[in-house]
């Protein structure tokens, strides 16, 4: 009886301890999956922000072809405005062309933040400021497709039947679409210059609110680019 009663301790102990090795095996298990779920987040994380910075790199160029088109588009414009010489009729035309027939062209590369928002995965960017720059940046391309589309609508139903009218776009026009041959259209002189005046002043005010808009996205992406550095940079 008193041998029986001086094995339990024994008995306790020894089960105890492979009660705290199943404990410890369960919680080294669990700590490992998460440590490879994290890396595999990582992995996630990092391949995502390459992609965005290959959109944000594509996006930049075509941001600046486009603000130096309209730069082209508001430099004619300011000059037609200004116009008091009714002899150079053909470089008048050449202006009004470049510049009333001027529609804005940019579109962003932002595949890679609409699959981030849709999939979820947006979550996995540690870094606060890199969820929301490319947000920022989003909403601001928003706001320009808005403005480029108004943009459009009045070029549409004011600038381009105002040009087809009075002006000749075969000189212009023919070689873009491979009719070299086309015959010689005479200037046409009689057109009104207060007329010309108001829709260049017209246009000007619409292509400097795009001009302004450009602007804000570049800063957006500049912003983009600098969350990036902030991330690459606590990473290491």
């Amino acid at each position: 009886m008193n041998e029986s009663r001086s094995s339990r301790p024994g008995l306790a102990m020894r089960l105890g301890a492979e009660l705290a090795i199943i404990v410890v095996g369960v919680l080294l298990a669990l700590w490992a999956d998460a440590w490879v779920g994290a890396r595999a987040d990582r992995r996630i994380e990092h391949n995502r922000v390459e992609a965005l910075r290959d959109n944000v790199v594509a996006s930049r160029g075509r941001l600046e072809s486009a603000s130096e088109e309209a730069q082209a588009a508001y430099d004619a414009l300011a000059e037609i405005a200004y116009w008091q010489d009714p002899a150079r009729v053909s470089e008048r035309e050449d202006l009004v062309l470049q510049g009333f027939l001027f529609g804005p062209v940019f579109t962003p590369e932002v595949n890679v933040y609409a699959d981030l928002k849709s999939s979820g995965d947006l979550a996995l960017l540690t870094n606060v400021d890199l969820r929301q720059a490319p947000a920022r940046m989003d909403a601001t391309f928003e706001q320009l497709d808005l403005l480029q589309a108004d943009l459009t609508m009045v070029q549409q139903l004011n600038f381009d039947p105002f040009v087809v009218r009075e002006f000749a776009l075969g000189a212009t026009m023919g070689p873009y679409l491979g009719l070299e041959d086309l015959p010689a259209d005479a200037p046409s002189p009689d057109v009104d210059p207060r007329i010309l005046r108001n829709l260049a002043l017209f246009k000007l005010d619409l292509v400097e609110q795009l001009m302004a808009k450009y602007a804000d996205a570049a800063d957006a992406l500049d912003a983009v680019e600098a969350a990036m550095r902030e991330d690459e940079q606590a990473g290491r």
